[in-house]
C-alpha cells in the first residue's frame, strides 16, 4: 500500500466514523413566524407555524391590536403570501390573561385562502375582557 493510498483510506475512515457517530435528528418543535421584509420585524414569538414547510413562504407584518379594557381584545395580523402559488391555510388565535393562562373558549380553526403575492388579515376576537395577549397558530388546511 502506498503512502497516498493509506492517507486517502485514513481520511475516508475518519469521515465515515465522524458521520456515523452523528445521528440525524428531526426537529419537531413549532416553527416561529418570519418577519415580512415589507416592512420588518424579525421572528415573532406570537406566531406559530404548525406546518413548517409554510414558514419561508409567509411574511408577517405587525399585528393591529385593539384592547381598551371595556371590550374584549381583538387582533388582526396581516400576512403576505410571498410566492406565485395560492395556499389554503387554517388559523386560530389563542388569547391569554395577564398571568399567561389561556382564556377560554379556544377559537376554532378558520379557513383562509391566500392568493399569490397578496396580503390577508387573520382576525380574532376574545370573548372575555381578561385577554391581554395572543398567539396565532397557522397550518395547512385539510
Amino acid at each position: 500500500m502506498t503512502l497516498r493510498h493509506a492517507t486517502v483510506t485514513l481520511l475516508f475512515a475518519s469521515f465515515i466514523a465522524a458521520t456515523g457517530l452523528t445521528a440525524c435528528k428531526t426537529d419537531t418543535s413549532p416553527s416561529p413566524g418570519v418577519g415580512d421584509p415589507y416592512p420588518p420585524p424579525g421572528n415573532d414569538p406570537q406566531i406559530s407555524i404548525l406546518s413548517p414547510e409554510l414558514r419561508p413562504w409567509l411574511g408577517w407584518q405587525p399585528a393591529i391590536i385593539v384592547k381598551d379594557g371595556e371590550h374584549p381584545m381583538s387582533v388582526e395580523v396581516p400576512v403576505r403570501n410571498s410566492t406565485y402559488n395560492a395556499y389554503n391555510i387554517d388559523y386560530r388565535i389563542l388569547f391569554f390573561n395577564d398571568k399567561g393562562q389561556e382564556v377560554p373558549p379556544t377559537m376554532g380553526w378558520t379557513f383562509q385562502r391566500m392568493e399569490p403575492k397578496q396580503i390577508v388579515r387573520l382576525k380574532g376576537k376574545a370573548l372575555s375582557t381578561e385577554a391581554v395577549d395572543y398567539k396565532v397558530e397557522v397550518k395547512w388546511s385539510r
